[in-house]
Order: C-alpha cells, then sequence, then structure tokens
C-alpha cells in the first residue's frame, strides 16, 4: 500500500498562489470554518489521482455537475496544477503531476524509479499502481459528504442511492440511469403510433377514393356512359366525336374553327377540353342566326323606347291642352283676361285717387277735433280759419261720423275686391303662359322623336303620319322575324350543348382515372421498399425495447447480488462499528438486508435483533454513524488487497452527538494501526478529541482568512 508524503496545490478551485502540505505522521487533520479550502485540498488529492473521471454527472455526485477546476481570479491563462509525492512500504516513492489545460484536457506527468512517463503513458502508469476506480476510491477511501447526507434523508430512493454509492454500486445505477434517460420506450411507442397514424391515414385516403370512385360511376352513368367506356381508350374516343362534331358544326354554319388536337394519352384531355369550351362559346356568339337575333332584340328594344318615350310625350300633350280648356272654362278666356286687365288697374287708379281726397279731409278735421279736446282750447274757435262757430266740437264730430268715416271705408272695400279681381287675372294669365311653354317644350321634344323614328323607319314623318301605329308595324314584324329565327338557333344552341355534353363525359372519366392513379400511388406506398423497412424498423424496436428490459432486468440483478455479497463480508464490521459509535441501548445487532424494489433496483432495510426497522427511531446523529459504519466497513473490507494505504474524511461529526464523536474517535484510532487518515472538520471538540484521545502522532493544518485573491492562509496547529 502507498500513503501520501506530500502535496502541492496552485490555482485550484479555492487556491491561488501555490501551497504544501507534508503527511508524515499517522493522521493529518485540516481545521477551520466553513468555506477556507479544506474541501478544495481533499478534491486535490482526488483531482490529481483520477483526473476528469472526479468531475461531472458520472461520478454519481450531484455537486460535480457544474464543477470548476481553476480559480475564477486566475485570469484567462490561469496556472493550475496538483502534485502528490507518494510513498510505498518499502519508502520508495513516486511524485505524480497533473496539470489544468482546458475544460476536457489536462497533463499528467509521473516520476519514479521506474522512470519518467507523460500523457497516455502517465496515465496508465498511474492506472497500475492505484489499482482501484475512482468508484472504489469514493467507497473506501474518500468518504464524501454528499453521500453521508443523503443518508441522512427520509426518502426510501435517496438513501437506497447513497448506500448503493457507499458500497461501490453506483456504476450500475448510473448505467441503468444513463438506459433510462434514452427513453428507448417511450421513443417506440411514439414510432408506433407516428406509423400507425400514417398507415391509418392511407387507408383512410385509399376508402376515401374508393368511395369517389363508386361516386363518380354513377355520376358517368347517370350522363350516359357506359362501364366499358370509363378508361382512357374511352375518354379519347369522346375526344374525338367532340372534335369531329365541332368541326361539322362550323363548315355548317359558313364559319372558320380553331385548331383542335386531341391528345395521344388521356393525361392531356384538360388542355384539349378547354380550347373545345372556348370554340363552343365562340360559335355560339358569332353564329349568323344569332348574330341576327341579336340585332333585332337591339332593334326591337330601340323602338320598344322610342314608343315608350312618344305615347309619354303624347300624353303629356293632351294633359296640357285639358289643363287650358279646363282654365279658359274657369278664369275665362285668355284674350279677355288680357283686355280686363288694364282696366282693373284704372279702376284702381281712380279709387285710390278719391280714397286720397277723402283722406285728406278726414285728416284735418280728425286733428281739428284732436286740437278742441285739448283742456283749455276754445270749443267754438275753428282752429284752421278761426273763425266762430257755435257747437263747433259737436258739429265737426258729427260731420266726421255721418260723411267721412262712412265714405272712406266704402271706397277701400271697392279697392280691395279690385286687388283682389287683379291678383286673380294676372295668376291666370300666368298659368296660361306657363302651361303654352310646356305645350311647346313638348312639342320639341315630339320633334326629337319623329326625327329617331325618321332615321330607324328610313323615312320622312310628315303631321299626317301615326307615328305610334308605325312604330307598332314595326315591333310586330321584328317578333315576326324573331319567331322565325328562334327555332334555328335553338337547334345550332342544341348541337353546341350535346357537344358540351360530350366534354363533360370526358371530364368525368378523366377524374375517374386521376383517382384511380391516386390510388395506385397509395398501393404502391405499401408496397414500396421504404414502408416495409418502416415496418421493419417498427418490429427492431420492438425487439430492442425487450432486450433492453432483459437487460435492465440482467443489471438489477448482477448490482443487487453484489449488494448481498458485499454486506454479507462486510455486515458484522458495520454492525460493530455502528454499534460502537451510536452506543444505542434499545439496538444490540444491526441486520443489512438488500432486496429488489418495484423497479429491480436495490433496496437497503436495517433491522435491529428483533427484525424490526431501526431507520425511523434513528437521529440523524445515528443516521450519520450508520453512513461511517458502512464506509468504514467497507474501508475493512478491502483493507488486505487495498491499494490504498490512507483515508480521507471531510467533516464526519455533521449531526454527531458528543459522545457519537467521542465513539468515532475510538473507531479513528482503531482504523490508524492499519491506514494514515486525512480528516478534514470545522468541529472543534472533535479536534480536541482527536488531540487529546488519539495515541498516534498527529499534524494539524489550520485554514484561515480565505480571500478570492490570495486563497487560504494556512498554518501548523
Amino acid at each position: 500500500m502507498f500513503t501520501i508524503k506530500n502535496l502541492k496545490i496552485k490555482g485550484f478551485r479555492g487556491y491561488t498562489d501555490e501551497k504544501g502540505f507534508t503527511f508524515n505522521n499517522p493522521i493529518t487533520i485540516l481545521s477551520g470554518e466553513n468555506r477556507r479550502g479544506k474541501s478544495s485540498t481533499l478534491n486535490a488529492i482526488e483531482w490529481c489521482l483520477f483526473g476528469n473521471e472526479c468531475i461531472g454527472i458520472n461520478t454519481g455526485i450531484r455537486e460535480r455537475v457544474d464543477w470548476e477546476i481553476p480559480n475564477r481570479n486566475l485570469g484567462s491563462r490561469p496556472d493550475v496544477y496538483v502534485e502528490i509525492e507518494l510513498e510505498d512500504e518499502n519508502k520508495s516513492s513516486c511524485k505524480i503531476l497533473r496539470k489544468w489545460i482546458s475544460l476536457r484536457r489536462n497533463d499528467l506527468k509521473i516520476s519514479s524509479q521506474d522512470g519518467q512517463f507523460q500523457g497516455d503513458e502517465a496515465e496508465k502508469k498511474l492506472a497500475q499502481l492505484l489499482k482501484l476506480s475512482f468508484q472504489d476510491f469514493l467507497t473506501t477511501v474518500y468518504q464524501h459528504q454528499e453521500a453521508i447526507r443523503a443518508v441522512l434523508t427520509q426518502e426510501p430512493s435517496e438513501r437506497n442511492e447513497a448506500i448503493d454509492r457507499l458500497l461501490g454500486l453506483s456504476v450500475y445505477r448510473n448505467i441503468l440511469t444513463g438506459i433510462d434517460d434514452g427513453k428507448i420506450p417511450s421513443k417506440q411507442k411514439e414510432m408506433d403510433n407516428a406509423f400507425d397514424g400514417f398507415r391509418n391515414k392511407l387507408s383512410a385516403i385509399l376508402d376515401t377514393r374508393n368511395k369517389d370512385l363508386d361516386d363518380m360511376k354513377i355520376q358517368a352513368i347517370q350522363k350516359g356512359l357506359k362501364e366499358e367506356q370509363l378508361n382512357e381508350k374511352g375518354v379519347l374516343d369522346i375526344a374525338m366525336i367532340a372534335k369531329k362534331q365541332l368541326e361539322k358544326f362550323a363548315s355548317e354554319s359558313g364559319l372558320g374553327l380553331a385548331e383542335l388536337r386531341v391528345p395521344d394519352q388521356w393525361k392531356g384531355i384538360s388542355l384539349f377540353q378547354k380550347d373545345a369550351e372556348d370554340e363552343i362559346k365562340r360559335l355560339r356568339s358569332v353564329m349568323p342566326d344569332v348574330k341576327n337575333q341579336r340585332e333585332l332584340f337591339e332593334r326591337s328594344s330601340k323602338f320598344t323606347q322610342l314608343k315608350t318615350e312618344y305615347d309619354s310625350r303624347k300624353g303629356n300633350i293632351k294633359a296640357i291642352e285639358k289643363g287650358l280648356e279646363d282654365l279658359s272654362k274657369e278664369k275665362g278666356k285668355e284674350d279677355d283676361l288680357s283686355n280686363s286687365k288694364p282696366q282693373i288697374e284704372k279702376q284702381i287708379l281712380e279709387k285710390e285717387k278719391a280714397m286720397s281726397e277723402a283722406n285728406a279731409k278726414a285728416a284735418t278735421i280728425s286733428k281739428a277735433l284732436e286740437y278742441l279736446r285739448l283742456e283749455g282750447a276754445s270749443k267754438n274757435t275753428c282752429p284752421v280759419c278761426g273763425k266762430e262757430t257755435a257747437d263747433l266740437l259737436m258739429h265737426l264730430k258729427k260731420e266726421w261720423e255721418d260723411k267721412y268715416e262712412k265714405q272712406v271705408g266704402k271706397i277701400q272695400d271697392e279697392i280691395n275686391k279690385l286687388t283682389i279681381d287683379l291678383k286673380v287675372t294676372i295668376s291666370s294669365l300666368s298659368k296660361y303662359r306657363e302651361l303654352k311653354e310646356k305645350k311647346e317644350d313638348i312639342n320639341k321634344a315630339l320633334n326629337e322623336v319623329n326625327k329617331k323614328a325618321s332615321e330607324l323607319l328610313g323615312r320622312v314623318i310628315t303631321d299626317k303620319d301615326d307615328l305610334s301605329a308605325l312604330i307598332n308595324n314595326e315591333l310586330n314584324q321584328i317578333q315576326e322575324e324573331l319567331r322565325k329565327l328562334e327555332q334555328a338557333v335553338k337547334s345550332k344552341q342544341e348541337i353546341l350543348n350535346g357537344i358540351g355534353r360530350l366534354l363533360e363525359q370526358a371530364q368525368i372519366i378523366v377524374n375517374i382515372l386521376t383517382d384511380k392513379e391516386k390510388k395506385i400511388i397509395i398501393d404502391e406506398i405499401k408496397q414500396s421498399v421504404e414502408y416495409k423497412r418502416m415496418e421493419e424498423t417498427k418490429d427492431i424496436m420492438a425487439f430492442l425495447t425487450d432486450d433492453i428490459d432483459k437487460i435492465k432486468y440482467a443489471i438489477n440483478a448482477a448490482s443487487n447480488e453484489d449488494a448481498k455479497g458485499k454486506i454479507d463480508l462486510a455486515g458484522n464490521t458495520i454492525d460493530n462499528l455502528f454499534r460502537k459509535i451510536t452506543n444505542n441501548p434499545t439496538i444490540s445487532k444491526v441486520n443489512l438486508h438488500v432486496s429488489a424494489d418495484s423497479k429491480g433496483k436495490n433496496n437497503y432495510d436495517f433491522k435491529d435483533q428483533n427484525d424490526k426497522e431501526i431507520t425511523p427511531i434513528l437521529s440523524q446523529g445515528d443516521l450519520n454513524a450508520l453512513a461511517l459504519s458502512i464506509f468504514l466497513g467497507m474501508a475493512y473490507l478491502k483493507g488486505g488487497g487495498q491499494s490504498c494505504g490512507f483515508i480521507m474524511l471531510d467533516d464526519p461529526s455533521q449531526s454527531l452527538g458528543s459522545e457519537h464523536k467521542e465513539k468515532l474517535i475510538e473507531v479513528i484510532g482503531e482504523v490508524l494501526e492499519s491506514r494514515m487518515v486525512i480528516l478534514s472538520t470545522m468541529d472543534k471538540e472533535l479536534q480536541n478529541l482527536v488531540i487529546s484521545k488519539i495515541t498516534k502522532t498527529k499534524t494539524q493544518y489550520v485554514f484561515d482568512n480565505w480571500t478570492p485573491q490570495g486563497g487560504p492562509e494556512i498554518s501548523m496547529g
């Protein structure tokens, strides 16, 4: 076995500058508070011996997933290395130097009495020297805190995984986890679902094609086709018949026809069909009879519109003449009204003059009366001429009432009556003028109608012609000509309709052939090499899933068998160590059993002398002692053939009481008989117990005042 003699660390995790350690005593204590660099020291030993094996998820240690090797404060080109000097029982030594190069690469050098080794040769030499794997190192040499903490949990799955790790069986779990991470069964299910979905989709499409074909065949028969025509020859024959009928129709109608080419294969029928339909549309519009028919419709429309306009104008004339007649009867003739108007105006002037004179006298008398009524005025003296008259006020008042007041009222009534007569006369004359102007406008419009009729009829329309009758005669002649053309056009249109029906039949057959071709494509997909490969791959995946289940079963069985073998060998040692550390009076025997859980993984039960579970009654300190007992028991188990003559304990006293600690020190004292111990702890009580109870010589390194730039300050205790 070999032990560690010297250790140098630079730039590794919590370290910056180079620090050195000497291990020349049976036990070395690394003491100090948390985050001072103690664990980095143990990690440096681990990394120097195993390199990248102690980094990442494959270690089974969660803390190692994002582990950083270089100290963050060293810049972009860090100088990182760890050097260990090992010494065997014959005092022969060798130096191991591992230098960090990059995240995935580091350089290893070994110097021994056998020579200098570097790179791959150095890795081989180191493997021969260590004679144990990284998992064995964790199980029997380095008591890692995460493994201890996992045993303390109340979750059986986590506790079982931690015990697997303590027994060196985590490699089995890692393999199973890797297999499960591959998610082969779920991938197989996804593949099955995808393939089944694809196959079902093909079947659905095929069913749809078959239904469509059945429907189209029924439609074809309804359109006059026979079963034997529903093929490529049938559609080409129909196209040729349609072409010949179009050529015959165009020739008989004296019309030209665009060149139509019946294709050699049915896939070209759609282009022929479009060209033929365009020609049918063109022939319908340019047939002479259709052209004549269209011209007659246009002529009939013009005469109908002209007749409507003529009848409307004539009706308006009659209405105006009736209005003039009624006006003459009601208001008098226009000439009589014109003659009476100046006479009425003259009478109004004469009456207004008399009224003016009467008003002047009346105004004088009215003013005189107002004066005489004034207080202090002489009632018998005329205010105008100054003549004295007896009872002048009474005399004037009577004259006003008897003569002027009645006379003025009478004249005013006469003026009012004459004014009304004048207004009626003027209004009537205006109505006469308005009606005559309308009649004149309508007559002008009738003249325009006559001009249009002359142009349409090709003759002059005179006052002696009955335009309405002429238009009716022309419309009757047009209708007669249209009746003659209708039959001719109808027969020709029916010929073109028949050719159109042939093209419809051709299209139905094309649709049937197209769907048949699509159906063939689906059948070809099912018969294709790729489809058959998919079916084979699906079967292979099913076999693979079954094989994986068998592999998982075999791995679980091997793990279970390995666990049972180790427990059989180490069980008594673990029992003795646990009872010595805990000194629990209720437990006189610890029996460790292993079985397989529902998934085939190891399930550990700790039972007492009465075959009852002990974990429910254990304190955290007892659980911690149990984990330490398993670790130390494995160390004892492999002591005879072990290459490492040292073990490393990282804060082993967590959750332990004082009595636990004292017993642990006793156990460590026993371990020192065969192994060197490197003990890292922040527990001052445990430190004092080591110093006071351990009888072997000791070395103590005190870690203090760690800084990001300088790393830990280390002194001898």
